[in-house]
């Protein structure tokens, strides 16, 4: 052999014992920060056995268990690939992996990218969890025949961690009822609590206290007791309200917990309310057996539509109704109308006709009412009287009579009506071709009159009669003149009688 080689290769051995011994003693040293250790144990003496002693191709120990492989062959100018595997042995922080490119070879690339200072390569990972796995790939290039050897060095600080969850408590509160509503009618109201925040909530309680003209089952105050909400949950309530007069009212909630987070909402509602009002119009007096007509009129002036508006008028004892305009109804003693629904500021003017048979007082009481209106009523009456029909009936006998011979004129006076006449006087001036000579019933002679006693009160079908003796003087066509006065006639009524003197 020739010994130039013979030395050329124990001084090749020689190095790569060299390089091997010296990654083996920078793995020894490590480059692992720790946080400062606790007061060193008593020295133990070695055991007699030697331990194992470790080589650079082992895994490393502490905190980064790292392995580190090539492959065995490769062709000059040919890339060669590395794989380090890292593997976190506990919790670490400020992990770095280190590498030189031999001297042999030139740096290719990595993944992940490395930075490049001249032959050095660094890798900062950062920080690793217990048992986390990264995996570095490196490409070098050989430039060199002989071998070529790469050692990676790693350090780690070791880092322990400690979590405290901030959580930030919030609730909401919603509220919702109608905007309007009729004064009948409930009024349904929703309450929704819900957990806003990132806490549990306990005793949550949500307290609803009523303005003022609202009540629920005859309370002034609403409560829930709603207990525990988790994060994100949440509960509905509801119940209805009710008013006791038309008006605007803000109902407003809080909800409150021991968290001390609270919540407010409001709602506003209309209550409106229809008014309904009744007129009766009906003639003073009215007279037996004539028809005579009386009108109603209802009218809303409320804020809102009456629906179901219903008109009913009793029909007064002793009267007849005989009809009733614009769909009225006539049944059991009563007239009803069916108005329907009437709008805000409108009127409804119904009429009936009744006919008596006797005069009396009668009172008329309507009464009006709707689905959500208060009942209302009014009342007017008419004095139902009876006719008065006076009768005058004259007449002479003999007629024609002579000079000296006399004649009876006869007078009746009949009340034909239905009701009593009062003050029924009778005045009978006789023509002058007459003379009076005598009268019956108190009449009293003065000149050519007879004026008989005024009859205080002529009653119905009742009646008078009188009789006046006149005696012939002169020849001609006399007219003897009849005058009736009573309270019922206005103006006096007037007759003549002729009779013939020769």
């Amino acid at each position: 052999m020739n010994p130039k080689k013979t030395n050329l290769m124990i001084l090749s051995t020689a190095l790569v014992g060299l390089m091997l011994t010296g990654c083996a003693q920078q793995q020894q040293r490590g480059r692992y920060r720790a946080v400062a250790a606790p007061a060193p144990a008593p020295v133990v003496e070695p055991a007699e056995t030697p331990a194992p002693r470790a080589t650079c191709s082992d895994p490393t120990g502490g905190l980064i268990k790292m392995t580190k492989t090539m492959p065995p062959e490769v062709m000059l100018g040919a890339e060669i690939l590395e794989n380090l595997h890292l593997t976190a042995q506990a919790c670490v922080a400020n992990v770095e992996v280190r590498e030189t490119v031999p001297a042999n070879a030139a740096y290719v690339r990595s993944e992940p990218s490395a930075t490049v200072d001249g032959k050095n390569l660094t890798w900062r990972l950062g920080n690793l969890e217990a048992g986390e796995v990264r995996e570095i790939r490196v490409w070098l290039k050989a430039s060199q025949e002989g071998t070529l050897a790469s050692c990676a060095s790693v350090s780690a600080d070791p880092r322990t961690c400690a979590a405290t969850k901030v959580v930030n408590p919030a609730i909401q509160l919603a509220k919702s009822a109608p905007a309007e509503v009729v004064i009948c009618d409930p009024i349904p109201v929703t309450l929704t609590v819900r957990n806003s925040g990132s806490s549990a909530l306990t005793a949550v309680r949500v307290n609803d206290s009523l303005p003022d003209g609202l009540s629920s089952d005859g309370k002034r105050a609403v409560a829930f007791e709603v207990g525990n909400l988790a994060p994100g949950e949440s509960k509905e309530y509801k119940f209805n309200a009710v008013a006791s007069r038309p008006g605007e009212f803000n109902n407003q909630a809080k909800v409150t917990s021991a968290q001390g987070v609270t919540a407010e909402a409001a709602a506003t509602t209309v209550v409106r309310q229809p008014v309904l009002t009744v007129a009766c119009s009906s003639p003073g007096q009215g007279y037996m057996g004539r028809p005579f007509e009386v009108s109603f009129t209802v009218g809303n002036r409320g804020d809102t539509a009456a629906a179901d508006t219903v008109l009913e008028v009793p029909v007064p004892e002793g009267l007849k109704a005989e009809s009733a305009a614009n769909g009225g109804q006539i049944a059991s003693g009563k007239i009803t109308w069916n108005l329907g629904s009437l709008a805000v500021q409108a009127s409804r003017k119904v009429s009936a006709t009744f006919v008596a048979a006797n005069a009396a007082n009668f009172q008329f009481a309507p009464a009006a009412k709707g689905s959500c209106a208060k009942l209302v009523a009014s009342s007017c009456a008419t004095r139902i009287v009876g006719v008065p029909a006076i009768l005058l009936e004259k007449a002479d006998h003999p007629d024609p009579v002579s000079i000296g011979e006399s004649t009876t004129y006869t007078v009746k006076i009949t009340n034909q009506g239905s009701a009593d006449d009062n003050n029924v006087k009778m005045v009978v001036t006789i023509a002058p071709e007459l003379v009076p000579v005598s009268a019956t019933g108190g009449g009293v002679i003065s000149g050519q009159t007879v004026t008989f006693p005024t009859v205080t009160r002529l009653t119905a079908k009742d009646a008078v009669s009188y009789q006046i003796i006149a005696k012939g003087v002169k020849p001609g066509d006399g007219r003897t003149r009849f005058e009736l006065t009573s309270d019922m006639l206005r103006s006096p009524v007037i007759a003549e009688e002729s009779t013939h003197v020769y």
